[in-house]
């Protein structure tokens, strides 16, 4: 047996290994990172100073990258209506959303991602939801029950619910924005689409965040906010796409899900640490079962991938 393919594969598998625990590092970080800085901001003011600096930081990727890419006429109208999602949709009611609740349930919740866009795709005929998805979405959405409720009566009037419930519209916006935004980055290529839906979508929200950042009480935001605001906006927004991209070009987009479900945890233990938010078992079981429907709903195509890179590297 020739070694040469073997040891390939085992490299490509180190590689893809560092850039998903740096990518599950930098995400699961940028919870905490806002929940401290929107201690201090406005979440409007935070908003305006996260997406100038990652404007900055977008237009210099898709100048670098020639990530430009020449839309036809017709494509314009979908372009806007996804970077209005993408951006002061799903962004600006994140962050007001993550004022409210805790690092830990903002993770989780963004975890089922998966699971809302299947039902977006089903609903517009893209996808058929099949027996063993079935079972994971109840999975999934039974640990978030349980994460939400923190084992008892759920209070609608509590700040925290309001936070999970804005954290859930946000992410009801990023899963339509992943489903009507796939034919266009089909037909344009994934970077060059996601620069150019951020950056539109900046440039038509910042306008309207001048005035809470003009009025924003700056003598009380100290070094640990203007962090905050720039990990957004510069880790966040440009180097964990930078690195999600390169994650794609080794593994298909539906198994890549699998690989990220240890970000809840990161995303928890560092908040437990900094934020000091107390790990509960409600949290504990509800975020279990939300990895395991998550895992449950690629786990076959996941199965069958490591499968034939088995026999590559045996064969």
């Amino acid at each position: 047996m020739n070694s040469s393919p073997s040891k390939s594969a085992w490299s490509q598998r180190l590689s893809l290994l560092g850039l998903m625990v740096t990518h599950i590092t930098i995400t699961g970080g940028g919870y905490v990172f806002n929940k401290l800085a929107l201690r201090e901001f406005h979440p409007i003011a935070f908003g305006f100073w996260r997406l100038t600096i990652g404007l900055f930081g977008l237009t210099a990727v898709a100048l670098i990258a020639r990530a430009w890419p020449k839309i036809e006429r017709r494509d314009w109208p979908r372009v806007i209506l996804l970077a209005l999602v993408a951006v002061p949709v799903n962004q600006l009611i994140y962050l007001y959303g993550m004022s409210l609740t805790m690092p830990s349930h903002a993770a989780l919740l963004y975890g089922t991602t998966a699971v809302f866009a299947l039902f977006l795709s089903a609903a517009l005929g893209y996808e058929k939801i099949l027996p063993h998805k079935v079972v994971a979405i109840i999975v999934a959405l039974a640990g978030l029950a349980l994460v939400v409720s923190r084992g008892g009566p759920v209070d609608f009037h509590s700040q925290m619910f309001l936070g999970d419930l804005l954290i859930f519209t946000a992410v009801l916006a990023w899963a339509t924005y992943t489903v009507l935004g796939k034919p266009l980055v089909v037909k344009y290529g994934a970077l060059p689409m996601t620069c150019l839906l951020l950056i539109v979508g900046t440039v038509i929200s910042l306008p309207f965040l001048i005035h809470h950042a003009m009025i924003q009480d700056y003598s009380r935001i100290t070094w640990i906010g203007w962090s905050g605001a720039f990990y957004s906006g510069l880790m966040l927004t440009i180097v964990a796409y930078v690195v999600w991209y390169s994650i794609l070009t080794r593994v298909e987009p539906a198994q890549v899900a699998i690989l990220t479900t240890p970000q809840p945890v990161v995303a928890t233990t560092l908040s437990a640490y900094f934020v000091g938010e107390v790990i509960g078992w409600p949290l504990v079981f509800g975020g279990l079962l939300v990895i395991a429907g998550v895992i449950l709903m690629d786990a076959p195509a996941f199965m069958r991938r490591a499968e034939r890179l088995r026999r590559k590297v045996t064969g």
